[in-house]
């Protein structure tokens, strides 16, 4: 029971560390497209 409980903070992190990078990602390609597309029109 112990061990299943320390075991979630750590399952917690691994799943806001991997959806921070996700995040970072959508938001760099996001920027990308936008930048390109703008320019693009101009």
């Amino acid at each position: 029971m112990f061990n299943a409980l320390s075991q979630l903070p750590t399952a917690n992190a691994q799943r806001s560390v991997a959806a921070a990078r996700v995040n970072d990602v959508c938001a760099s390609v996001s920027f990308y497209f936008g930048y390109w597309f703008s320019h693009w029109r101009a």
